[in-house]
């Protein structure tokens, strides 16, 4: 079976699978029953028109996708142009298409592939915040249709320019509706190299969670329902990280000036505040002063093998002292000095807590000798 899905797959799209594209995404499609299998050239076809450049659309009339999926949701797939629907020449012209203001001229900048899906059943409150401040979520019964919808680009440059239009002029005044974008490509890049991870695309692209719910989820690695079972989904509301970063503190020590920061902004607006660019780093640097190691031992036994087995999050390791990080690696420290800085500290506080213990069994034992 899977050698007759490779070749289909060379045959539909002139390249071969990913790795490990089987164990990620074919297991799960080929599961139930037979009849179904027959759209798997389609599911084929659309898993390689992904790209790294995603914006999710959202502000769509609920009417355009609350009733029969054939006659409704054509009004948005004639609007957008989705297989083989005559797309809206004006919808086309005025959020896919940008005129220079020097040259006069036209440039079109229509998404290589659209995903829309469409889901009825549980969906998902909004997080919120607990009288703790810790983030909270309640999943609640709906009665009501879901819609996604996910555009990838060819090119950065055709993302921003497609966003900014929508920004400008998503406002529907006839109907009084607004179309919002938002760009999610973040959730399938690698956070430390920013590789694309195609696998990961297609379960954020799949799954049945609003797109900028699941952004927040990522950005606190909560799970998506409290059900078992759910690891189709569960899975992509961890930060995402590729293999080889995630198991290598090389990889991790090349890439830390390229790591992701919230900065101390809140969940309620991922990803547009996100800082990952060298400069910022850099200043935090001269923000913080760098950790003293003179007095570490070089040959410090390690207990965990990278950077990230040191700290309970992602975020933390980015987050500055002052948001009440313990964990932060800072920029001017190598994988190496960081961990060996860790573990130091770690090794103080297993030494500290092992002399409360004792000082505890020795007032013990002399009240009950007297």
């Amino acid at each position: 079976m899977y050698l007759i899905i490779s070749q289909l797959c060379l045959a539909l799209t002139g390249s071969c699978f990913p790795e490990n594209v089987f164990e990620d995404i074919l297991f799960y499609l080929l599961q139930g029953q037979r009849k179904r299998r027959i759209t798997l050239g389609n599911k084929v076809r659309d898993f390689h028109k992904m790209t790294p450049f995603q914006l999710s659309l959202s502000g769509f009339p609920r009417e355009y996708y609350s009733g029969d999926e054939y006659d409704t949701l054509n009004k948005i797939k004639k609007l957008l142009g989705v297989r083989r629907v005559r797309k809206s020449k004006g919808f086309q012209k005025t959020f896919f298409t940008k005129t220079s203001a020097i040259s006069g001229e036209k440039h079109i900048m229509e998404p290589v592939f659209i995903s829309l899906k469409t889901w009825k059943g549980e969906g998902f409150s909004p997080l919120r915040r607990s009288h703790l401040g810790d983030p909270i979520w309640k999943p609640h019964p709906e009665n009501h249709n879901s819609l996604k919808i996910i555009l990838y680009f060819k090119s950065l440059n055709d993302m921003k320019a497609v966003d900014s239009l929508f920004r400008q002029k998503g406002f529907n005044e006839k109907k009084k509706y607004t179309l919002k974008t938002l760009d999610i490509s973040w959730m399938s890049k690698c956070v430390f190299c920013g590789d694309f991870m195609k696998p990961r695309s297609e379960r954020v692209r799949t799954s049945c969670s609003d797109s900028e719910e699941l952004s927040r989820y990522c950005n606190y690695g909560l799970p998506i329902s409290s059900k078992t079972g759910y690891e189709w989904t569960s899975y992509i509301t961890d930060v995402p990280i590729c293999t080889c970063c995630r198991n290598s503190k090389e990889r991790q020590s090349e890439n830390r000036m390229n790591m992701l920061s919230r900065n101390g902004e809140d969940f309620a607006t991922p990803p547009s505040h996100f800082k990952n660019s060298k400069e910022y780093h850099q200043l935090i640097a001269r923000m913080y002063p760098k950790p003293d190691l003179s007095h570490i031992p070089k040959d410090i036994k390690l207990d965990w093998a990278t950077p990230l087995d040191y700290s309970l999050t992602y975020w933390d390791l980015t987050e500055p002292p002052s948001h009440g990080s313990a964990s932060f690696w800072h920029p001017d420290l190598s994988a190496d000095e960081y961990m060996r800085y860790k573990q130091y500290e770690r090794n103080l506080s297993i030494e500290d807590a092992a002399g409360e213990m004792d000082d505890r069994d020795s007032t013990d034992s002399w009240m009950d000798s007297g």
